[in-house]
């Protein structure tokens, strides 16, 4: 069975719960799909939809059996889990490709994943299918949309010597299936041999802003987001050759003139990463145009200076409120200490609670006697000290309330984990 290099198990337990070992993990390469006609049903799946599920595998999608998710009734665990993925040409052909991983050893209902890797590895399981939602559907023909608009044609049928496709330009990869009959020609496990040409994946960077040209018969693809907008990436390799031709130019180019177009590439390069920076910053503050940026970190910065100082406050009388309640033994620094790791709701509660303790400590003023009867109690005119004959032992003295608040709220501050903040009797 197939084990992995050391860089593929690295990525395999990124998504591993229970990191595996090289002999507990079973891996596989297998081409997904790509960007050519989908025979006798006419779909087409664009470039750019091949990016994002490109992503999609690599942050690992399900590994079933012959999408048994689509089948009512049929259980449906997974397998396996792609972990990496690569985009790269096949002849005219753009072509996604995906590493999956299985766990040896494991049984998953009455399937022995340890059979299903002899099968890859002797050829008789080798056909996959992927399984995706769509979001986004358009005919080649007029560039509506072909299900629910207003598009008059229908796929397979030529308009003006024109095939009608249906090109699916966005939605999410789900799963990838192991069948005996996939859909996309092509589709399915490859040859472990291959793994060390599929390295040589295409790359890509983002496309700049300012840029007027592009290699001869270059590929732009383009992915739309409610959060970062329109973004343009080119690929890499061509990218590169480009730039390393007209670096070296020809006997007509001077030295001068190649340093130029050199110094010009790397400045492309590092505006592309400076465009990508800030639609990530939009991105984040929630704006669609770089104008606004400054204006929104100005107003995040006030209400935070706004929100620093309430907590200051706050937690000021919190702590006062503490010493009320337990006195001396109230460790101030390190409840402000505590404190200033809390959210301003947990200060607010906390402050709350010691301010009560601490109203029931000093006492709210009012009578202490029992009854209607204000008659002065035995020995008041001999000098000796008062008592409340009615008294049954059921009333305190202020002195006493104080004492018992305070060991309650000693008790309670003992309670939530936060004894440290009592200082020691001395």
């Amino acid at each position: 069975m197939a084990k992995p290099t050391p860089e593929q198990l690295v990525k395999i337990n990124q998504l591993a719960r229970v990191p595996l070992t090289e002999d507990e993990a079973y891996v596989f390469p297998a081409k997904l799909v790509g960007d050519q006609i989908i025979p006798r049903r006419f779909y087409r799946l664009t470039p750019n939809f091949l990016r994002k599920m490109a992503v999609q595998a690599r942050e690992g999608v399900s590994l079933l059996l012959d999408h048994s998710w689509a089948n009512m009734g049929v259980m449906t665990i997974p397998l396996g889990r792609t972990f990496d993925s690569r985009l790269q040409m096949d002849g005219d052909e753009l072509a996604l490709y995906a590493d999956h991983y299985m766990k040896v050893g494991q049984e998953v209902g009455d399937i022995k994943i340890d059979q299903i890797a002899e099968g890859i590895d002797a050829g008789t399981i080798f056909d996959t299918s992927i399984g995706f939602t769509v979001t986004s559907q358009t005919c080649s023909i007029c560039g509506q949309e072909y299900f629910g608009g207003n598009c008059p044609h229908i796929r397979g049928r030529e308009y003006d010597s024109k095939l009608c496709t249906v090109d699916i330009n966005d939605g999410d990869l789900m799963e990838n299936s192991l069948v005996f009959d996939g859909a996309y020609p092509g589709a399915g496990v490859v040859g472990m041999s291959n793994t060390s040409d599929l390295q040589s994946a295409i790359k890509c960077e983002a496309l700049s802003e300012d840029a007027k040209s592009l290699p001869s018969g270059g590929r732009v693809f383009y992915s739309f987001s409610g959060k970062s907008g329109l973004d343009g990436f080119v690929l890499q390799q061509d990218k590169n050759n480009e730039a390393e031709t007209q670096a070296k130019g020809d006997d007509t180019v001077t030295d001068e003139q190649k340093a130029a177009l050199a110094a010009a590439q790397t400045q492309a390069t590092a505006l592309a990463a400076a465009n990508s920076v800030l639609g990530q910053i939009r991105a984040t503050l929630s704006v669609d145009n770089d104008s606004d940026i400054l204006s929104k970190l100005t107003s995040l910065s006030a209400q935070a200076a706004d929100g620093a100082t309430y907590k200051v406050k706050i937690t000021e009388q919190a702590c006062g409120a503490g010493v009320r309640a337990l006195g001396e033994a109230f460790n101030v620094e390190a409840m402000k200490t505590a404190l200033s790791h809390l959210p301003v709701s947990e200060i607010e509660k906390i402050g709350a609670t010691y301010e009560a303790q601490a109203q029931a400590a000093l006492g709210g003023g009012g009578r202490h006697t029992q009854g209607d009867d204000v008659n002065l109690p035995e020995g008041a005119l001999n000098g000796t000290s008062p008592t409340n004959s009615q008294n049954d032992g059921g009333e305190k003295t202020p002195e006493q309330l104080k004492a018992l608040a305070r060991e309650e709220a000693r008790a309670a501050l003992k309670n939530t984990g936060r004894g440290n903040l009592l200082k020691e009797d001395k």
